[in-house]
């Protein structure tokens, strides 16, 4: 099913539209942990949520059995890419406990900026002055967001800061295994890597319980684990298929087309962020918050408008540029994906 998937949808028009929906369908996910941040702990909501994605990656792929047959060295370094993954969730989600919905995310979303500026000395991949103004401005608006030495500054912003760049490695990670394995097994790799990291956690929570404190975000890292409800079984639920659907569009965007094209289009969890925290929290965000994200988002859609007008084919004529390619052999690719489906 999943090659079925990649070969009928590789165009960028529909990739990047894929990958669209996938974004503007996430913050259901942060919205919903957010919420179950205030009687759960992180390592319990990773945990069951890991199992339900990988319940559902087995009924629609052979990626888990897939995932088995891979060569050593491509395991581990999907394994990294997963750990890279793992690293932006759980700072994203700590931050998330103290911080709102709207600012979470729109801090998140130097991310792109990220992917842009590392797609150079790690992919090869070019960016003119052009783009480089644009990801000028998009960090001026982060800075406008965090407010860093002023009154309102919290430290909880440098948790998404850090989620924002360890996301960014991940995406230029995949690019970089593009040609290795197949998008199942990458997927069945990622949700591995939830399930121990998450259970890893989630023995912490069980040994070293501690009682809630004042700090939100402490709290959700160490609260021991709690009794779930068949709501909270039903949001997890969610939760898993919202992080199936943006993992699986995900990759394979950036696995077919050039991560800085890619990037901007990541900018549409904003306002589907805004949306959720509006209506579940009444959150509104401040000005500041405005301007910054609107700086992100003009600089974003600044570099669509100069792909645009420079008119470059953005899909690769090859996996990935030679000179990014590491030293060892890492060309391996699955004799049998388009077996997935079956």
């Amino acid at each position: 099913m999943f090659d079925m998937w990649q070969d009928s949808f590789n165009k960028p028009v529909i990739v990047l539209a894929l990958f669209a929906f996938g974004m503007g369908v996430i913050p259901i996910n942060d919205a919903l942990i957010k919420l179950m941040s205030v009687y759960l702990s992180l390592g319990q909501i990773m945990f069951v949520r890991a199992i339900f994605s990988i319940i559902l990656v087995m009924l629609v792929s052979r990626g888990i059995s897939k995932m088995f047959k891979l060569p050593a060295h491509v395991f581990w370094l999907f394994v990294g890419r997963g750990m890279c993954i793992v690293v932006a969730m759980i700072s994203f989600f700590a931050a998330l406990g103290s911080l709102p919905l709207a600012i979470a995310i729109s801090i998140f979303f130097v991310s792109p900026l990220f992917i842009t500026l590392l797609s150079v000395p790690i992919l090869g991949e070019t960016i003119g002055i052009h783009r480089a103004i644009a990801v000028l401005i998009g960090l001026v608006g982060m800075i406008v967001i965090i407010q860093p030495g002023g009154d309102e500054f919290r430290p909880e912003t440098l948790l998404v800061v850090l989620s924002a760049l360890s996301y960014a490695l991940c995406q230029i990670w995949t690019r970089r295994l593009s040609g290795m394995g197949d998008l199942a097994t990458m997927v069945s790799v990622q949700q591995i890597c939830y399930l121990v990291v998450g259970g890893l956690l989630l023995i912490m929570n069980i040994f070293m319980q501690r009682p809630d404190s004042d700090n939100p975000t402490i709290d959700f890292l160490l609260r021991a684990p709690a009794s779930l409800s068949l709501m909270d079984y039903l949001f997890i639920l969610i939760c898993g298929v919202s992080v199936l659907l943006l993992s699986v569009t995900s990759a394979h965007a950036y696995r077919v087309l050039e991560a800085s094209v890619i990037a901007p289009f990541e900018y549409v969890a904003i306002p589907s962020g805004i949306f959720w925290g509006m209506l579940i929290w009444d959150e509104w965000p401040e000005t500041s918050a405005w301007i910054g994200m609107g700086l992100i988002l003009i600089g974003g859609l600044y570099m669509v408008y100069r792909e645009k007008a420079r008119d470059v084919d953005v899909t690769l004529s090859a996996p990935m540029p030679a000179a990014a390619a590491p030293s060892q052999n890492l060309d391996y690719k699955d004799d049998d994906s388009n077996d997935i489906q079956k």
